[in-house]
């Protein structure tokens, strides 16, 4: 298991240098440029040590967001008696995708876009989880409780676990997609129970899954950029998979109040 301490003076040390690539340009606007001897050594920010440690420190903000996230979606799901949940978890599908995919960046300026990518969507979900929490009369203290519940039944499975910085691997991004296609086939079954038509839900999942080679190849080469742009794909993809999803439960459930109203009459 991971000592605190370590996670405490690995975010410490990201921070840090976060900071200092913040304040380099700042004071070297101040200073006559001609007076400065050319360097011969790699850009500071670019430096490979520079930047796993940037990745280490995305990885560990990451996974504890994506803990707090899926917390946070448990309760949510819970007082919304699974009607509350659809944009959080897309929202948190989209943070971990840009997440697993900085192991593949070289550089600071793609990572620190990347950073500012997980920022705005960190910002949704509270905006989001906010709506929720009005709309289905949640309170602060039960959703803490039940969020401090969650983080400790985790910290207790990952106790040991080898896997426990997975955002960090170069092979996050096919880790998360494999993920993502067990959840697609647990989400048809639940459909399929429900007698709803998974047709076209299966096509699409048949269509993302089929993405997988390509993403392998993809994290072989190492490349950032064809990784973004299968992303994209994938990501065209797999909301049209939300929107049928979404749209078949929503007639689910208009068909079941119909049926209820007309038992009444």
């Amino acid at each position: 298991m991971i000592d605190i301490r370590d996670r405490q003076v690995a975010f410490r040390a990201g921070a840090c240098l976060v900071v200092l690539m913040l304040l380099v340009p700042f004071v070297s606007a101040t200073v006559d440029s001609d007076t400065i001897p050319k360097s011969q050594t790699p850009n500071q920010a670019d430096r490979p040590e520079t930047i796993a440690s940037l990745k280490m420190h995305t990885a560990y903000v990451g996974e504890d967001q994506d803990v707090r996230m899926s917390g946070t979606i448990q309760y949510i799901n819970n007082i919304s008696r699974g009607a509350g949940t659809t944009t959080l978890q897309e929202i948190r599908d989209d943070y971990l995708v840009t997440a697993s995919s900085i192991p593949l960046m070289g550089t600071s300026a793609e990572i620190i876009k990347a950073r500012e990518n997980l920022r705005v969507l960190t910002q949704r979900f509270s905006e989001e989880t906010r709506a929720r929490m009005v709309q289905f009369n949640g309170t602060k203290g039960d959703m803490r409780a039940s969020l401090q519940s969650y983080q400790n039944a985790t910290a207790n499975a990952l106790s040991g676990n080898e896997s426990i910085h997975w955002l960090a691997n170069e092979s996050a991004r096919l880790t998360l997609f494999n993920r993502d296609s067990t959840k697609r086939m647990l989400q048809i079954k639940d459909l399929g129970k429900q007698g709803i038509n998974t047709t076209l839900a299966k096509n699409l999942s048949e269509q993302i899954d089929a993405q997988r080679p390509v993403l392998q190849k993809v994290l072989t080469n190492k490349s950032a950029e064809a990784l973004a742009t299968t992303n994209t794909a994938i990501k065209a993809l797999t909301l049209e998979f939300r929107k049928n999803v979404a749209s078949s439960r929503a007639a689910l459930v208009i068909e079941m109040k119909r049926d209820a109203m007309m038992a009444m009459n």
